[in-house]
C-alpha cells in the first residue's frame, strides 16, 4: 500500500500535469511558488518540492536555482558557429534573438567589484590587486538553463555597470560609447567534461551528462584584455559549427 505521503505527492503531480495539459500553465510560464502551491492544494511544502522533482524528472518542468519552477519548453540546440556570438552579434543574447529565441539572464550573485587575485590576474595579465567587475549569472533560452557564466571585466573600463543587473545591456556597445574602446579580438578554449554538483544543479542536468567548459578572453583595439569569462554550458543544447580557410600548403 502506498503511504499517505506518496499519495499526496501523486495527487499534486497529477494536478499540475493536468493544468499543463489543459493550458492553465503554458510552456515557459513560471509556476506559483512552493508556498502558494502548498496553500492552494492544502499540502506541505515538502510534498510540493517532491512533486516538482518528479515533474522535472518527467521533463515537464525545469527548476531554476533562486528562480522558481517553469513549464518546460520544447527546445532545440543553440547553434554557435565560428565565433558569430561575438563576431557578428556581439553577444549570445543577440545571437539567440536572430534565431527567434528568447533569452533571460538570472544573476546567481549580484555584480560586484573585487580584486583580481593571483589566478585571475595571471589569466588577464594584470596585477593581483587590480579591481575587476564580476558578473556571475545563468543564461536561460526559452526558459531552459543553457549555460553558466562567470565574467570578469576591468573595473577601470566597465566598473560603472556594477549593480546594473536588471535588463539587457550590450556590453561591447556600452564600452565603445562610454570609453571609446572597441572589442576587437576574442580567444576561446573549449573542453568537454562532467559537471560538478553545483553546475548540474544550476543547469538542471545529471552529474553524468557532459558539459562544455569554455574559457574566453576578449581584447580591445587598444590591445588590452578587458574581459575573461568562464562558461559552463549544457552540451546537449549546444552545437558548435566552424568554418575556416585552408592554407595553400594543405593541398601540396
Amino acid at each position: 500500500m502506498p503511504s499517505e505521503k506518496d499519495t499526496k505527492i501523486d495527487e499534486v503531480v497529477e494536478e499540475i500535469n493536468k493544468r499543463i495539459a489543459q493550458g492553465s500553465y503554458v510552456a515557459g510560464q513560471r509556476l506559483p511558488s512552493e508556498r502558494e502551491l502548498a496553500d492552494e492544494l492544502h499540502v506541505s511544502r515538502v510534498t510540493i518540492r517532491a512533486a516538482l522533482l518528479r515533474l522535472q524528472a518527467e521533463n515537464l518542468v525545469d527548476t531554476v536555482p533562486r528562480g522558481g519552477a517553469f513549464v518546460r519548453s520544447s527546445s532545440t540546440k543553440a547553434i554557435i558557429a565560428s565565433g558569430p556570438e561575438l563576431k557578428q552579434s556581439g553577444s549570445f543574447i543577440r545571437a539567440m534573438e536572430h534565431q527567434g529565441r528568447q533569452t533571460l539572464v538570472r544573476f546567481i550573485e549580484p555584480s560586484s567589484i573585487i580584486q583580481a587575485g593571483n589566478d585571475l590576474g595571471e589569466k588577464m595579465g594584470i596585477a593581483p590587486d587590480t579591481p575587476v567587475l564580476r558578473r556571475y549569472r545563468i543564461h536561460l533560452v526559452d526558459r531552459v538553463p543553457y549555460r553558466i557564466l562567470d565574467s570578469y571585466y576591468l573595473a577601470s573600463l566597465l566598473g560603472d555597470l556594477v549593480g546594473k543587473d536588471d535588463g539587457y545591456i550590450p556590453l561591447f556597445k556600452w564600452l565603445w560609447k562610454h570609453t571609446g574602446v572597441r572589442a576587437a579580438h576574442a580567444r576561446e578554449h573549449l573542453n568537454s567534461r562532467m559537471p560538478s554538483a553545483q553546475e548540474a544543479s544550476f543547469l538542471n542536468i545529471s552529474r553524468g551528462q557532459p558539459v562544455v567548459d569554455m574559457d574566453r578572453w576578449v581584447q580591445g583595439d587598444n590591445k588590452i584584455v578587458f574581459e575573461y569569462t568562464h562558461i559552463v554550458a549544457n552540451s546537449a543544447l549546444h552545437e558548435f559549427e566552424y568554418s575556416y580557410d585552408l592554407d595553400e600548403g594543405a593541398s601540396k
